[in-house]
């Protein structure tokens, strides 16, 4: 089988993180780049530094929790561009916290951007694909899903967020075989801890708001970067694979859960804010860093990719 060559490639959250990595990672191989994200000049300084190295990418202004805004916006780039061969669902928010802290409104907002993002994504542009493979049966497409390690790793401080990554790694497990038949491969990517401004940028629920940027400092400083999952996504499309941990510590947290499953619960009861607070001073003290003193703010929210 000859090599897949994707053409036209679509990224939802691209204005940051892993999603900007990954458009940078395909314009770079050639590939035209729809940069999608919630905020317009995030997309739009996105698409700037690929063209200032000579790649091309179009910007576009999508809030993936609004299915009206996606059939929009898959028509768009049909009728400028044509038929888009990969579309990464990426653009997610992050939310921590304890379970009985969470509203009912927090359940509605990460539950529409992560999973029912990654649904509309997949249901617009699939179909799409479908119809392509109906009317050019050699033409081939790609469904790359972002879920996370917290997928398969239970998570007192993670119950929503872990939640409905679990439910994208389901969700792509579960259209696989269909959309093989329209000759569309799927695939979930599962990274472990990576350096964006995921961290901090996250709800924190509960009284909890250090904890996101004790994370932030600490992850940014000792975990890999996007640009790292931008290659696994590369390479699981080259070859097809179902489902892609990313990192050393992803891929423990995935044999962990599935061969070991009672130590992945003994982990859950184990993690708490003070956990991550030692984790810091730990980085603090590597970098010879003086110890930030604990503080706690008020609940917040932001919008990540």
């Amino acid at each position: 089988m000859a090599r897949f060559e994707p053409r036209l490639v679509v990224v939802t959250g691209a204005g940051s993180g892993i999603g900007r990595a990954t458009a940078e990672h395909f314009a770079r191989s050639g590939s035209t780049v729809i940069c999608a994200d919630i905020d317009p000049s995030a997309a739009s300084e996105t698409v700037l530094r690929i063209t200032e190295r000579g790649g091309q990418a179009d910007a576009h202004t999508l809030d993936v929790a609004d299915p009206a805004a996606w059939d929009q916006f898959a028509e768009s780039v049909r009728t400028t561009h044509g038929v888009a061969d990969v579309v990464v669902n990426n653009a997610g928010i992050g939310m921590g916290g304890p379970f009985l802290e969470h509203t009912a409104e927090d359940w509605r907002r990460v539950v529409d951007v992560n999973l029912l993002g990654v649904v509309h994504g997949c249901r617009v542009f699939g179909a799409q694909l479908a119809q392509r493979h109906r009317d050019q049966p050699d033409q081939r497409g790609y469904l790359v899903n972002i879920a996370s390690a917290a997928a398969f790793t239970p998570s007192r401080l993670l119950p929503a967020y872990a939640a409905t990554k679990a439910a994208v790694l389901m969700l792509s497990e579960s259209i696989r075989a269909e959309m093989a038949d329209h000759g569309v491969g799927v695939t979930a990517i599962c990274p472990g801890f990576i350096a964006t401004n995921i961290y901090a940028a996250s709800t924190l629920v509960g009284g909890s708001g250090a904890v996101g940027g004790i994370a932030q400092d600490f992850f940014s400083r000792f975990a890999p970067g996007p640009d790292l999952v931008a290659r696994h996504i590369a390479f699981a499309i080259r070859y097809g694979v179902p489902v892609m941990p990313v990192t050393l510590g992803a891929w423990v947290s995935y044999g962990t859960y599935h061969f070991a499953t009672p130590l992945s619960r003994l982990a859950a009861k184990l993690g708490n804010d003070s956990g991550l607070n030692r984790l810091a001073d730990l980085g603090n003290r590597l970098l010879g860093t003086p110890t930030r003193p604990s503080t706690t703010s008020p609940r917040h929210e932001s919008r990540t990719s």
